[in-house]
């Protein structure tokens, strides 16, 4: 749970320079402060721990009972730790090793002590808690499952100092990139290293306050970002779409359990349970969990997850911190990367010392767990307080009955993890109703508040430094001399040399430009940007340009404004389209716009084919699959939220819509081909809805998803999840009353929609809609409903929502439709299957589409498909029948854009 990262500014107290004796005062206090701290904690005891035969055992953990701070030994098994006078106990502990406890007095003098800790024998007995022949760790597996959602709310609140340091040595540069790596600061052979001094607040469920006190660093750029994930990683979090932990709800689907033994550690039965993913998985973890018996919460961890570029092993060790709540004290990771050529070690190390701890009263203990918790005598206090605040609710009645069986099955875990996460919730509602605590809100990160050379860093580090990472600090001031030399070089040279240059790379590849309080943005594309260029039959080469200008108002308020222009070289036209967008108020969505422009425009323009797409089909296969119109137009348009969950949009648009031809012939290749005709759709006579015609329309639009949850952050109301669907009522007509225009249709539409995500690697998806005209007496083709389709075998569309195998704009209509969808994602299914495609993060997926329309009636669609190919591509085949008839068969690729 603890990773996040703080920043504290701390303010300079200002005197006045002419009054002395106050300077002096304030000094004299200072010291004798200083002297006081000196005094309390000035002994330091210190040494090394070793295992019985003599080895060193680098990061065995160690943990202050009366500061309730954890700490580890650096990677020579060195330990120095900072004490105050009179008795303090210490538990030293390493996976593997038998725990120490012990009692040291401190007396104003340092203490050296070198321990020794003996390898740990695991007894097996008989478990209670198994059925049947299974292996005892699924029983015991199953209570800690059962218990997750507990034990993860079951602090309310803390704050605490984080120490941590992190590094990592390059062993092996490939040859090709050692020069562009040692000009950024990093050489083969060369250790670097990081350390900071953090302060970290939370507050359930997710809020965290993270200010950074002071950092050092002799990684070039400081970076030290990437490890951090796991170090916010909680493995009772079941939702967590880091990895997959092996107390999740899902743990029996993806790992293997065997039980290793248990042993003793003061009043304590601690059960060793070795972990196997079923699978070769990149989301999941392999090695050992230590659980508490009877108690079923998390004492240790040693997994490793295995990722493409290497492994990361992750250590980590809890301790009661407060009554029964038990807490990381120490974090320990290891990463190895032994690929392409690189070959580097790193390892990043936290120690937590935590300040404030306040458990979560009104959570209801279940009677398991208090039944054990009143074994200890220091608890009984805690329990009366705890007791004295509860009342059972049917779902705690259920929880309870469930929790006093010794056997629970696979389902009966998940039934009763579940209901302690719906009590959890409930309990939460009862308080908030549908608004969310923020989770980020409270998420601060400002750098550097105490210089790093400010501090005595031998003073607040729990972690002492290994001799290599002594070496790395000590060449820290040359390294970054050297370095700031070159750079003082590159900008001189660069000041008086490249501006012209650097105008003319701004002018190619864009630009932007921040005024200094960030009120004020443009962002320019660049003369040459991935959309600049394009290729049609209608407009042949297509030249454009677009900016992005944003203007921050007074009371919240926001304008944007996105103008276009394009060149057609075809016609020899200048075309442009702009947008104005204000939003006025962020808690209900209030929002107005203003949409105008002279383009030529796909008639399907929501959900039509790729320009990429049908320009490379144009130039290489001679196929010009995106029919072209040119709308003159103007729209205004608005949108509220009514109530929570209830959106109302409405759209007023006046549309002067003009017919166009191809106006080249050229490609790549196939010149005895001709281009298919712009404004003809196969075999259907619409003819008379290709012609001129003005048009005023309107579409109003509800959207409604019951109970929604929210959360509002910085004054903006951000929309969460919910568990019910969403219901969409749309009407869209055209009068020919006004405006001598020539246009008139009225029609409604029903849909509804929801994605249920269980994590990453789970989901279903399902939409449908049903449109009918009631009036279609004058329409263009624009205005027909165009469906999803994907005739090009490639595209950027999503599967989960189209027709993969239906030709483009063959099945528009203007009288009635009923469409629906279906797909459901998943891990594991055929392919994936096989041993040697079982570490890759790609996803099985299943679809079914169903499409009715006159004329062609039931057609359904079925497909298979491998998603998240290199993260972003995704391959298919489908399969279309008429009624049960086969209609047609299709291998399809889609790419996932950003």
């Amino acid at each position: 749970m603890l990773s996040r990262y703080f920043q504290h500014n701390s303010s300079k107290n200002t005197f006045k320079k002419n009054i002395v004796p106050y300077r002096l005062k304030t000094l004299l206090l200072v010291l004798l402060i200083n002297m006081a701290g000196t005094l309390v904690f000035s002994q330091v005891i210190s040494g090394v721990i070793t295992s019985s035969d003599g080895e060193t055992i680098p990061f065995a953990s160690i943990y202050i009972k009366e500061l309730t701070t954890g700490t580890t030994t650096n990677a020579e098994g060195e330990y120095s730790i900072e004490l105050p006078r009179g008795i303090t106990h210490l538990s030293i502990q390493a996976l593997g090793y038998i725990k120490v406890e012990l009692e040291v007095n401190m007396q104003g003098a340092d203490i050296r002590k070198d321990i020794v800790l003996k390898t740990q024998d695991y007894m097996i007995k008989e478990v209670r808690v198994y059925s049947g022949n299974e292996d005892p760790a699924y029983g015991i597996m199953r209570k800690t499952i059962s218990l997750a959602p507990y034990f993860l709310r079951q602090v309310k609140h803390y704050r605490a100092t984080v120490y941590l340091k992190g590094g990592f040595e390059m062993k092996n540069i490939p040859a090709l990139f050692r020069r562009q790596l040692r000009n950024e600061g990093i050489e083969e052979g060369k250790t670097y290293v990081a350390e900071s001094l953090n302060e970290l607040t939370f507050n359930s469920p997710n809020q965290f306050v993270h200010k950074q006190i002071s950092k050092r660093s002799t990684i070039p750029n400081n970076g030290e970002e990437q490890v951090l994930g796991f170090l916010n990683y909680s493995f009772y979090d079941s939702e967590s779409e880091l990895a997959i932990s092996p107390v999740s709800r899902k743990a029996f689907s993806f790992y293997d359990f065997r039980y290793e033994g248990f042993f003793q550690q003061g009043e304590y039965f601690v059960n060793k349970i070795k972990v196997s993913p079923k699978r070769k998985n990149q989301q999941l973890f392999e090695g050992f969990i230590y659980i508490v018996d009877n108690l079923w919460n998390i004492h240790s961890v040693d997994l490793v997850n295995e990722q493409f570029l290497g492994k990361i092993h992750i250590k980590q060790v809890q301790e009661p911190v407060k009554g029964k709540a038990w807490l990381p004290v120490s974090y320990h990771f290891d990463v190895e990367v032994n690929k392409l050529g690189f070959n580097v070690t790193g390892n990043y190390r936290g120690s937590v010392k935590y300040k404030e701890v306040d458990l979560d009263f009104g959570l209801p203990v279940p009677t398991t767990l208090k039944k054990a918790y009143a074994k200890a005598e220091a608890d009984k206090q805690i329990l009366k307080e705890i007791e004295s605040t509860q009342t059972q609710t049917k779902e705690q009645q259920k929880i309870e009955s469930l929790l006093e069986k010794e056997n629970i099955s696979n389902r009966e875990m998940k039934k009763l993890s579940r209901l302690m996460e719906q009590e959890n919730q409930n309990r939460e509602l009862s308080e908030s109703g549908l608004r969310l605590k923020s989770r980020d809100s409270l998420f601060q990160i400002v750098t550097d508040t105490i210089s790093p050379d400010s501090i005595d860093w031998n003073k607040y580090r729990p972690i002492p430094l290994s001799k290599k990472e002594i070496q790395s600090f000590g060449i820290r001031d040359s390294l970054t001399l050297a370095m700031a030399g070159l750079t003082e070089d590159s900008i001189e040279y660069k000041k008086e040399t490249s501006h012209f240059v650097e105008l003319i790379a701004k002018a190619i590849a864009g630009t932007k430009h921040y005024n200094h309080d960030s009120t004020f943005r443009i962002k320019y594309y660049g003369l040459i940007n991935p959309t600049a260029f394009n290729f049609n039959s209608v407009d042949a080469l297509t030249f454009s340009q677009k900016a992005d200008i944003k203007k921050l108002l007074s009371n919240g308020m926001r304008l944007d404004f996105y103008p276009k222009i394009k060149y057609a070289f075809g016609p020899q036209e200048l075309m442009w389209k702009a947008r104005i967008k204000i939003d006025t108020e962020h808690i209900n969505h209030t929002r107005f716009f203003v949409d105008g422009g002279q383009w030529s425009t796909d008639f399907n323009e929501e959900t039509g084919i790729s320009p990429f797409v049908n320009m490379a089909s144009s130039l290489l296969l001679k196929d010009n699959y995106m029919k072209l119109y040119r709308n003159n137009y103007l729209w205004l348009g608005g949108r509220r939220d009514l109530a929570n969950g209830l959106r109302f949009f409405i759209d007023l648009k006046y549309r002067d819509m003009d017919l166009l031809n191809n106006t080249t012939d050229y490609s790549f290749a196939y010149p005895e081909k001709n281009y298919s005709l712009n404004n003809k759709v196969f075999d259907r006579n619409l003819n008379s809805h290709f012609i001129n015609r003005r048009a005023f329309e309107v579409e109003s639009k509800l959207v409604y998803t019951p109970r929604y949850f929210y959360r509002i952050e910085n004054n903006f109301k951000r929309m969460v999840s919910s568990d019910y669907p969403t219901f969409t009522l749309t009407y869209k007509g055209a009068t020919d009353a006004v405006f001598n225009t020539q246009s008139r249709y009225h029609m409604m539409e029903l849909g509804i929609e929801q994605e249920l995500d269980w994590s990453l690697m789970y989901k279903i998806n399902y939409n449908a809609r049903a449109g009918y005209y009631f009036d279609h007496t004058s329409m263009h083709f624009s205005q027909f409903s165009h469906f999803n389709t994907a005739e090009v075998p490639v595209s950027f569309k999503k599967w989960s929502n189209s027709f993969n195998l239906l030709h483009d704009y063959r099945y528009s209509t203007n009288k009635w439709f009923v469409e629906a969808h279906f797909s459901y994602s998943m891990p594991y299914l055929f392919i994936k299957n096989l041993p040697f495609l079982q570490d890759k993060l790609w996803n099985e997926d299943l679809y079914f589409g169903h499409l009715s329309v006159p004329d062609f009636e039931n057609y359904n669609e079925i497909g298979y498909g491998i998603s998240r190919i290199f993260l972003v591509a995704n391959l298919g085949v489908f399969v279309g029948f008429k009624d049960v008839d086969f209609h047609r068969w299709g291998v399809r690729v889609s790419i996932n854009l950003p």
